[in-house]
């Protein structure tokens, strides 16, 4: 068998204190990358000048208008010359055996069309945290995800856009990312490739993703409601030829973005909505979250409210 060739999209948006430890993470890789296409997607910093200054090879910027990052990732996968395709976003890292690790996914699972690896979070502070994905006793070779939405429905995602690689042919099949949505873009992707192919996936941590970045996505474009693919998620679940077990993982999936954009809208003070979000029935297949949130919210909104009394008396 031929050593797959990878091409590497980078979407880029005024993350000009990132891209380069971004970009050399990619460089030191045990096995090279084939191409490295950084798409800007209208940034106001300097970040697409220190990639077009970098000494990476095989390295090529491409910029266009501000359309999001579904619009920069589809861009990229355009413009790719090889079957694979690895995905990093600006402000992450690969560790030096991640493509490594997945060219050997490969080989050992010739018929998947996703191709990932386990990941790492850093918080701020520099804080790792290991993802606490739902699977036990995996192959450290690596192994086939039965049952994607099950094991992402009870732990963190199995992967990350910066943790996952797909073929082209796979893409071709399932169509590009959605546009204009201000969340849940890449779970949306997700949720398509596991419903149309095999998923080969490795335990070995080869992929950093950072939570300490200032101007995350995530931080920055908090819902109030749930996102577009979880209602799509939740239209499959309740089609006729699923199976009860399909019905109630793809449920409980909805269910745990449900949960986790609740909790961003308690960190954000926003404490109505996130108990409107947390009385959606679907919260009822993740009870702990669910009766833990509900509390953490009236503690939250309690210390707000004594706050702003204290301070108000000290006025």
């Amino acid at each position: 068998m031929n050593k797959p060739k990878f091409s590497v999209v980078i979407p880029l948006y005024n993350k000009e204190q990132h891209i380069i430890r971004t970009l050399n993470s990619i460089a030191k890789q045990s096995y090279a990358a084939s191409e490295i296409i950084v798409v800007d997607d209208g940034s106001t910093d300097n970040g697409p000048q220190l990639v077009s200054e970098c000494n990476i090879d095989n390295v090529t910027l491409v910029q266009q208008k501000n359309g999001g990052v579904s619009s920069a990732r589809n861009t990229g996968i355009s413009l790719t010359k090889h079957e694979f395709i690895a995905f990093i976003d600006a402000d992450d890292q690969w560790l030096p055996l991640y493509l490594e690790e997945i060219a050997n996914l490969v080989a050992k699972f010739p018929q998947a069309g996703v191709y990932a690896t386990h990941y790492q979070v850093i918080e701020p502070g520099n804080k790792y945290v290991d993802a606490k994905v739902n699977l036990k006793d995996v192959d450290p070779t690596g192994t086939l995800l039965d049952d994607y939405f099950d094991v992402a429905s009870k732990g963190d995602l199995p992967f990350t856009m910066s943790s996952i690689t797909v073929r082209k042919s796979l893409v071709n099949n399932i169509g590009d990312f959605p546009l204009n949505e201000p969340m849940g873009e890449d779970q949306d992707f997700f949720v398509r490739a596991a419903m149309a192919s095999d998923i080969a996936y490795s335990p070995s941590i080869q992929s950093l993703y950072h939570r300490d970045a200032t101007n995350r996505a995530c931080n920055l474009n908090v819902p109030h409601q749930e996102c577009p693919f979880s209602i799509r998620v939740t239209n499959q679940a309740m089609q006729k030829n699923n199976s009860k077990h399909n019905r109630v993982t793809m449920l409980r999936y909805s269910a745990a973005h449900l949960c986790h954009i609740a909790k961003l809208n308690i960190l954000g003070g926003q404490f109505a909505r996130a108990r409107a979000l947390l009385k959606d029935p679907r919260c009822q297949l993740k009870p702990k979250h669910k009766y833990g949130l509900f509390i953490y919210s009236w503690l939250r909104q309690t210390q707000v409210a004594g706050a702003e009394l204290l301070g108000r008396l000290k006025a």
